[in-house]
């Protein structure tokens, strides 16, 4: 064998990281091993249904909706600096799944809290699970390492004992939850067997007869985590939860009984409880019995009455969807349950009202109220607690005319928009005006519509909404087969309550605690048009450079924290870069870069994460701290805003 040979680079452990789930992007990871020779310009390649593709430069793969159900594969050619070439060597086989453990983006996206597993709210995360975070500490998967690295406030569970962050080192095959204050990780035991590791300020002592082997699916509230486990043996428990035990930590043994002969498909969550979907679409709830974990006699009977289909959340009641059963299966009906001060009650004229617009075709959830959109005209009907549940008079006439094809919930506020661009916000924001200084009482809350009227942006939504023709969209979806805002699959980029596509562009509709985010693109990618209105120091406002800049970019992705807003976008020949506004870092928010990071999300930011606290039920004018993350493509992470939680810092690959 020659010394050439002998000499050549090698790529070991080669996979790929992060979950295949449209929406976000995985990243190939390997070790090099140069035989003594540092790395030079290794080229990689992916897969597709073992197609393969042309070299590039980038570990970084973004999932999109169209590999939904389809194979992927990672490969690295080595290359030591003095040019020396190794073999290729391939990853295994992976498979894209064609959502997030039996929930659909659409229960999903209308949902106040997210139903990915990990606490969000408002805005979904990116689905690859490399970053994962509580209300103020986050993990993250590591490429270079290949290991998870858990950070931030002991408080959020940011400090995991050192057993398990020993277990969690070199193990890429991991894949982490989060609670508001609490982690778990589901880890590889051997072969196709798992189980769940979890640490945290809701987990107390493990009860020995607790099944944490052989777990599926993971799901989280704000203070528990509920699973499904993966084909247990017959007679043994389907589902398992621990946690706080008044808020979801415990399974009834009831529900368990139940579910030995109706298998469980999907688990939903309010902040405090569970409900777990059956395959022959049933529901059963625990938890906090006034925040959804109660069904009562007279709603059990009304769920009896309805094949389940989908199931939305507000922070403390649930809504399930479908049709009655052995009726018109186009007709959805509603079922809700909970506290009445966020959603759980339906007024019978409104139950009336739906049904004779021939039942919903979308529900929204706010904090602490629900919105539903009726199929036959596309009418609004709210309902929930007075901070949203109940609408404006201008409110609702707009509502009575139809043709809603945009609506949004904030914390205790929401926004609707028709196809005219006819728009209209009910509710309350917890300040408004100008900004208080940090530690300074800020004004009482202030009435949404109110915010909306003052911002002066009501023309300019019309306008953009003529520009991008949403009416002529919508005319032309109410002869489709399929009715108009009804949700595509994960990571798709169809049209939703939040989200239009029309022949001449793109509209998205953003909220966070206190301000709304409406972004107009033309099809070129082009920005048309950028309106916000709300609290102006927590993302109502858009500074007049921030603007400009935003006009002249090509937006790609928009996020947000408690109060403010992130963007990636290209800016010319540059891709990756971040602008970001709304409440400062002073104010430990993520509307303002620190200067010393700002050199790091100028250019090639791939995903942006966000750490995010829960509101309180009532408006108040106390901030919460949150912040943003850029991961970038040298696998390197960019964490600011909540600087008393997390620090502001670069976090470089291993």
């Amino acid at each position: 064998m020659s010394n050439s040979l002998l000499a050549a680079p090698k790529a070991t452990n080669v996979t790929i990281i992060g979950e295949l789930i449209p929406g976000g992007s995985v990243r190939g990871s390997y070790f090099f091993d140069g035989a003594g020779a540092a790395e030079g310009d290794s080229s990689y390649r992916w897969y597709i249904d073992e197609v393969p593709y042309a070299p590039t430069s980038r570990l970084d793969f973004p999932i999109g909706s169209n590999l939904a159900g389809r194979t992927l594969r990672f490969s690295v050619i080595p290359k030591s600096d003095s040019g020396e070439a190794g073999i290729e060597e391939v990853s295994n086989i992976y498979r894209v799944a064609t959502g997030y453990q039996n929930i659909s983006d659409e229960e999903n996206n209308n949902s106040f809290i997210k139903q990915r597993g990990n606490f969000s709210i408002y805005s979904n995360e990116p689905s690859d699970r490399i970053f994962i975070s509580s209300s103020g500490a986050f993990s993250v998967m590591d490429g270079g390492s290949q290991s998870i690295m858990v950070k931030g406030s002991a408080s959020y569970a940011g400090t995991p004992a050192p057993e398990i962050l020993q277990y969690l080192r070199n193990n890429p095959a991991t894949r982490i939850y989060s609670t508001e204050k609490d982690f778990a990780a589901l880890v590889p035991v051997l072969g196709s067997t798992t189980r769940l590791l979890l640490w945290g300020a809701n987990i107390g002592s493990i009860p020995p007869g607790l099944e944490l082997n052989n777990v599926k699916f993971v799901y989280g509230n704000s203070s528990a985590f509920a699973f499904i486990y993966d084909n247990p043996p017959p007679g043994k428990n389907t589902i398992g939860a621990f946690g706080d035990p008044a808020n979801g930590g415990v399974v009834p043994d009831d529900i368990q009984r139940a579910l030995l002969f109706d298998k469980p498909k999907a688990i939903y969550a309010t902040s405090l409880s569970f409900t777990v979907l059956t395959e022959a679409g049933r529901l059963y709830a625990w938890g906090n019995r006034d925040d959804g974990g109660f069904i009562s006699a007279t709603v059990r009977t009304q769920l009896d009455r309805i094949q389940v289909e989908r199931v939305i959340s507000t922070a403390g009641a649930f809504c399930a969807i479908g049709p009655e059963r052995f009726s018109d299966p186009k007709i959805k009906s509603v079922v809700t349950w909970g506290n009445t001060l966020t959603g759980g009650v339906l007024n019978p004229s409104d139950i009336e009202e739906i049904l004779d617009q021939d039942g919903v075709v979308q529900v929204v959830a706010s904090r602490n109220a629900f919105c539903a959109i009726t199929k036959r005209r596309s009418k609004a009907l709210a309902w929930g607690g007075a901070d949203g549940g109940l609408m404006t008079e201008a409110a609702k006439a707009l509502a009575a005319r139809g043709g809603i094809v945009m609506c949004k919930g904030a914390a205790w506020a929401f926004c609707m928009i028709n196809s005219f661009g006819d728009a209209e916000a009910w509710g309350r924001s917890d300040m408004g005006g100008a900004t208080p200084p940090l530690g300074v009482a800020a004004e009482g809350p202030r009435d949404a519509e109110q915010l909306l009227n003052e911002s002066g942006e009501k023309p300019r939504i019309a306008a953009m909404f003529k520009a991008l023709n949403v009416d002529g969209w919508y005319q032309k979806s109410l002869t489709a087969v399929s009715q108009a805002c009804v949700c595509d699959s994960a990571g798709n980029d169809g049209n939703s309550l939040y989200r239009l596509t029309t022949a001449s562009g793109v509209i998205t509709l953003s909220s966070n605690d206190t301000s709304f985010f409406l972004c107009g693109q033309n099809m070129d990618g082009t920005t048309n048009s950028l309106i916000a209105w709300g609290n102006a120091g927590y993302g109502g406002s858009i500074p007049q450079a921030t603007r400009q800049v935003l006009m002249a970019s090509q937006i790609e992705k928009i996020h947000c924290s408690n109060g403010a807003y992130g963007i990636i976008s290209a800016q010319g020949s540059v891709t990756g870069v971040v602008t970001v506004f709304g409440g400062n870092n002073n104010q430990n928010e993520a509307g303002q870069i620190p200067d010393n990071l700002q050199a790091y999300v100028e250019s090639g930011v791939q995903e942006l994460y966000s750490i995010k606290q829960m509101p309180p039920r009532a408006p108040t004018t106390v901030r919460l701290s949150s912040a943003l993350v850029a991961r970038r493509v040298d696998g390197s992470y960019v964490v600011w805003g909540a600087k008393n939680l997390v620090a502001n810092e670069l976090i470089l690959p291993k």
